[in-house]
């Protein structure tokens, strides 16, 4: 019998990309779970990220974390330029070597195409393809060299959509035959989430009836359409019957360092602050619950790769009030949409789903989370064994 083969992980962005570290966590999961007799991760960090590594994903590895000096500013900036030049990034192919790693995954990173052992890279999104406004020059062709690399080095490449991979071939045709979509699946203990769904809303103090919108507070989030849907319904006398929208995750927007504040100096302008109210970063426990708590969740985002709130309303079988983009259509066809520029558009959704009763209760029985997992488990190790890697 083959050994579980041992993946090799660091974790996205530092640490400062909450979409990165959902989905890490749930690939995590997924192996720890549906995988584990085939695949078993390692996740290296450096010094500075031990809390969070130990908070979020001690919990979901069967063993310890690796701590080690190399792991900072791996496969980025210099060192991916060195990676690019010598064909690998030596600190942590010296790594991967020591710890008997036999593929390791890559996202944002690039480790050299003579890596000595394979690579699987994934690539959540081009956003810099559709939206290059939001991205500075130097930032664009980061962006745009990581990912040329990367898919020009003969690697597999792993996508969460097939709206992404239709983009990837198109921009990037090195990589046709080499894509792989696996629509990440988030793991959501249901338990606790009804459990804290008593005490949630009280702890928070917030209405009976909500909206509940948790994404990062970044520019390509498209916050501003809500506030913009929120002054039409106060001009047309409205305001008062309509349920807030209470949001909720990250305010620091790297690429916008004032948006936070300069769209609540607008909302409070506007005397929209009882309806438009944003608590900051809270648990995630308490995320979960106020999504399954809400009449619906919105997204409103102008660009996703694939939606993590999306994917926890569909686990837990929230209603769900998107934005008019292909990734949502592919992820929820039975949401309600609206345009991502038309604010009557989100106007009448919020009106109509706002004259609902309340969001019908949870089926017992409902078992979305473990068949959109294994799904998921399926196309991961799919896209493992295109690697070479030889999977049990």
């Amino acid at each position: 019998m083959v050994d579980r083969i041992r993946m090799g992980f660091v974790i996205p962005g530092d640490g400062n990309w909450s979409g990165g570290i959902n989905y890490l966590r749930t690939v995590l999961a997924t192996i720890r779970a549906e995988l584990s007799g085939q695949i078993t991760a390692r996740l290296f960090i450096s010094p500075d990220q031990r809390t969070l590594a130990e908070a979020t994903f001690a919990p979901l590895l069967e063993v310890p974390v690796i701590l080690d000096d190399r792991v900072a500013g791996a496969g980025s900036g210099t060192r991916a330029l060195a990676a690019i030049l010598t064909g690998r990034d030596r600190g942590m192919a010296d790594l991967a070597l020591a710890h008997g790693i036999d593929l390791m995954f890559e996202s944002a990173r690039f480790y050299g195409n003579r890596f000595p052992v394979p690579v699987l890279s994934w690539i959540p999104d081009f956003q810099h393809k559709y939206l290059p406004n939001l991205f500075g020059r130097v930032a664009w062709w980061k962006r745009e060299l990581g990912f040329r690399a990367q898919c020009a080095g003969g690697r597999e490449i792993l996508l969460s959509s097939q709206a992404a991979q239709a983009d990837c071939e198109q921009f990037y045709p090195a990589a046709r035959g080499r894509t792989h979509v696996a629509r990440f699946a988030t793991s959501v203990p249901l338990a606790e989430v009804v459990a804290r769904m008593h005490t949630v809303r009280a702890d928070h103090d917030l209405p009976e009836r909500f909206f509940f919108l948790p994404n990062q507070f970044w520019e390509h989030k498209n916050h501003r359409i809500v506030v913009a849907a929120l002054r039409l319904i106060a001009e047309q006398g409205r305001l008062a019957d309509t349920p807030p929208v209470i949001l909720s995750g990250a305010t620091a927007d790297p690429r916008n360092p004032q948006l936070f504040a300069t769209v609540m100096r607008q909302v409070n302008a506007a005397g929209l602050a009882e309806k438009f109210r944003h608590l900051g970063h809270i648990p995630y426990l308490d995320v979960l619950a106020l999504n399954m708590t809400a009449l619906a969740v919105v997204n409103p985002s102008r660009f996703e790769g694939w939606a993590s709130s999306v994917e926890e309303a569909k686990a837990m079988g929230s209603p769900m009030i998107l934005s008019d983009i292909p990734v949502h259509h592919e992820q929820a066809p039975s949401a309600r949409f609206f345009g991502p520029d038309d604010a009557s558009s989100l106007v009448a959704v919020l009106q109509e789903a706002a004259r609902l009763p309340g969001r019908p209760p949870l089926d017992p029985s409902f078992a979305a989370e473990t068949l959109h997992r294994k799904a998921f488990a399926v196309a991961l190790r799919s896209a493992v064994a295109a690697t070479g890697v030889q999977v049990p």
